[in-house]
């Protein structure tokens, strides 16, 4: 049953998707999530040759060692979801940056509770929330930089 956690988190992530996406600005947002999903396999593809941790074992589709439902779910909406809903405030990306960090580190524990995920010997908690700031960090310089969350008025 272990190896449909990925197939849930994806087909819950699409459902926000669908419930939540400007189909009016997809044009431009959805760089986000192929972009996010572009920083996530190099990260795993890193993270597996360094024997840092491992998901692949017990996923239905991997694609560069990585579980395909985990890069096109969660991964993709949230970079889609991140270009279209980024806040001017500084203050309003921080607290961003810390409640996307906060849940994909509460996903992360359970996909170690369930055995999906396997930390090695080197490898903790703790450098996977500091990995997830910067990432969410980064891309939302990214999602300034290249304009991907255009024609609205943002708070």
């Amino acid at each position: 049953m272990e190896q449909f956690a990925w197939l849930i988190t994806a087909v819950i992530a699409w459902v926000i998707f669908f419930m939540l996406i400007d189909w009016s600005r997809l044009k431009y947002t959805i760089w986000g999530g192929f972009i996010v999903s572009g920083i996530q396999l190099l990260t795993d593809i890193i993270g597996h040759n360094l024997n840092l941790y491992h998901t692949e074992e017990n996923a239905l589709i991997v694609i560069l060692k990585s579980p395909i439902f985990f890069t096109f779910g969660i991964v993709f909406v949230i970079g889609v979801l991140i270009a279209q809903n980024l806040p001017n405030s500084r203050l309003l990306q921080f607290i961003n940056i810390l409640v996307l960090t906060s849940l994909f580190a509460l996903e992360e524990l359970l996909f170690t509770k369930i055995g999906v995920l396997r930390y090695e010997q080197n490898y903790i908690w703790v450098y996977s929330v500091l990995h997830s700031i910067l990432v969410f960090s980064a891309i939302t310089w990214i999602v300034e930089a290249l304009s991907l969350n255009r024609l609205i008025k943002r708070f």
